[in-house]
Parts: C-alpha cells; sequence; structure tokens
C-alpha cells in the first residue's frame, strides 16, 4: 500500500514537472530583471500563490474545464502577458528604488501565468491523484518546489543571454496558440458549421476514445449501429463519440478477460452521455447539455469525414508567435524613435 501511494505522489510529481516546463520560463521572464533579493521573493511569493490556487483549483477543474470559452480567453491572456513581458526588455535593469513595485508587478505575472496555463496540466494531475486530496497536495507542493528552483536558474541564464528571453517568449506563445485553438467552444463551432478538423487535439479530445484490449472478439457480433462507432485494430479498440449503456453491454460481451471488461468500463465512464445537472436553469438547459459531456455526438466525426486540415494549427501556431514577437519590437521601436521637429521650425 505504501509502495502503491508513492508511486501516485512520484506520478504527480512527473506530470506536473513534464507538463510545467512552459511555466518555469514564464516565471523566470518575469522576474529576471530584478534585483536577486527581490527576484527570489516575487518567485516565492508568485509561485506560492499558485500553489494554494492551482490545488483548489484542481479539485473542481472538471467545473472549471467546462465553462464555456475558457480554454479561449485564457490563450488570449497569455498572448498579452508574452507581449508584456517583452515590452520591457529594451529597458535597463530596474533599479534598487524601483524594485520593490517591480517585485509586486512580477508576482502577479507569475500568479495570472502560472494558474492560466496550468488549466490542462491540473486535470491531468486530478486524475493521477484519484481524488485524495493529500496525495495532491504532496505531488503539487514537491514538483512546484522543483519548477522554481528551475525558474530562478533560468532567470539567471536570460540575464546572460537575452535570446532565451524571446525562446521564452515563443513558448508561452506557443502555448497560447494551443489553448485558443483547443478551446471546445471554438472546436465545436468549426467541426459542425464547417465541417473541417483544424487540430489533432480535436479528434484525441473531444471525438475518439481508446483502450487496448487482448481478448475482443471483433465487431462482426455487434450491432450494426455499434459497428460504424468501433474500430479494432493491433488490439487497440477506438471508440468514436457518446457510449451508451446498450453500447457498453455489447462491448463487455466480446471480451473474456477482467482486464479488458475493466477497460471498456472506464471507456464507458469516459464517454457516455451525462445529464444536465438539475442545478442549471431551465432557461438554459438546453444550451448547457454539452458543457457537460467530455465527447461530442458521433455525428460531428462523421460530418468531418476526410476533412482533417490539421496543418492549419501550425500556422496559427506559427501566427500567434510572429505576433507575440513582433508587437513588442515594433512598439519597442516606435517609442525610441526620436521625435520629428516642429514643421516650419
Amino acid at each position: 500500500m505504501a509502495l502503491e501511494y508513492l508511486a501516485s505522489v512520484a506520478t504527480i510529481i512527473v506530470i506536473d514537472i513534464v507538463l510545467s516546463g512552459d511555466n518555469a520560463v514564464v516565471i523566470a521572464m518575469a522576474a529576471h530583471k530584478l534585483p536577486v533579493a527581490q527576484r527570489q521573493r516575487a518567485i516565492l511569493w508568485g509561485g506560492g500563490i499558485a500553489i494554494v490556487m492551482r490545488i483548489v483549483f484542481t479539485m473542481v477543474m472538471a467545473f472549471l474545464l467546462m465553462i464555456p470559452g475558457v480554454r479561449l480567453v485564457g490563450g488570449l491572456v497569455l498572448v498579452w502577458i508574452a507581449c508584456k513581458l517583452l515590452m520591457g526588455e529594451g529597458e535597463h535593469t530596474i533599479s534598487a528604488d524601483d524594485a520593490d513595485r517591480s517585485a509586486l508587478a512580477a508576482i502577479r505575472m507569475i500568479f495570472v501565468a502560472d494558474f492560466v496555463m496550468s488549466l490542462d496540466n491540473m486535470l491531468a494531475v486530478a486524475g493521477a491523484s484519484h481524488g485524495d486530496w493529500q496525495r495532491l497536495m504532496l505531488g503539487l507542493l514537491v514538483s512546484i518546489a522543483i519548477i522554481m528552483f528551475c525558474s530562478a536558474y533560468i532567470a539567471r541564464l536570460m540575464n546572460r543571454f537575452k535570446w532565451i528571453v524571446y525562446l521564452g517568449a515563443a513558448i508561452l506563445a506557443w502555448t497560447a496558440g494551443q489553448m485558443m485553438l483547443g478551446d471546445r467552444e471554438l472546436a465545436g463551432y468549426v467541426a459542425r458549421h464547417y465541417g473541417v478538423c483544424l487540430n489533432r487535439h480535436w479528434d484525441e479530445d473531444y471525438m475518439l476514445s481508446h483502450e487496448h484490449l487482448k481478448s475482443f472478439r471483433g465487431s462482426d457480433d455487434l450491432p450494426e449501429a455499434l459497428r460504424d462507432v468501433v474500430r479494432y485494430e493491433k488490439e487497440k479498440l477506438t471508440y468514436i463519440g457518446q457510449m451508451n449503456e446498450a453500447d457498453r453491454d455489447a462491448l463487455l460481451a466480446q471480451v473474456d478477460s477482467p482486464a479488458d471488461k475493466t477497460a471498456i468500463e472506464e471507456l464507458y465512464d469516459e464517454t457516455h452521455l451525462r445529464p444536465t445537472p438539475d442545478w442549471v436553469p431551465d432557461f438554459l438547459r438546453e444550451r448547457a447539455a454539452g458543457w457537460f459531456q467530455r465527447k461530442w455526438p458521433a455525428a460531428d466525426y462523421n460530418r468531418i469525414g476526410a476533412a482533417h486540415y490539421h496543418y492549419v494549427a501550425w500556422i496559427f501556431y506559427g501566427l500567434v508567435i510572429a505576433f507575440c514577437l513582433g508587437v513588442p519590437y515594433l512598439l519597442r521601436k516606435r517609442s525610441h524613435e526620436p521625435a520629428k521637429p516642429p514643421a516650419g521650425g
């Protein structure tokens, strides 16, 4: 039991570190121009506040990510932060007189950026904790401590090598682009109204679900309607859309091993149609029904057909990076241009 507990904590730590590499970069970007004492204070306080908020929001992450447009708005916030951080790169290092005020600004920036960038990996960490808040807190505390240590080191490197600052801004912009294009409401609107898929994450996050099954006997004995939403290849079963209880029972009848039956139950838990909670007002129930589903209906995937233009996502990410790097440069250049003498002077 102790070994299983430690393994779960280790999983949370690894997930958080792997998915939070860009968080360390943005923390470093926000604090690297401060004097050493204020830099350490900004990283400690900004990261500390983010830890508390991350723990709280991880526990309600399924609800938070359900809010329409939350990823889109989060991506726009990250674009603003990337531009804001680069706007100060042409200035000299912050003086001691301005350090306290700048440290407070850095703390605010660190908190906002760390929270926004952590929306997706908080969901992964919440799943790894299996609802155990003690494991969740222990794993997050250790991983965030490691991230903040890395942030301090990266901040020192940024003062020596300025190109790292622009690399960090590009990483931040990349994350912003992924959040905006991965927004559920935006993705659903494009898929249903235009019949195209512009991002491979739309397939994996909203339409397809996978489980590895070794004893699955194939789809020949399945109901015909179910064959249209089930694919089985190389011991991997792919289910399209939302599963109902009849589909689950039909799939369970096609496997023998307990492990495969458990896998199908987990697949059902991930894909089944969820009822709209009673607390949703009547006038909003029809509109809100889709907010509580993890997967779209199979009809949405069939509507797209072969129109999977995933290269559009890469073009969009490139445009966001170009915007975040180019706009601050142009604004700084414009602000440093000498004023033109008045005409006739």
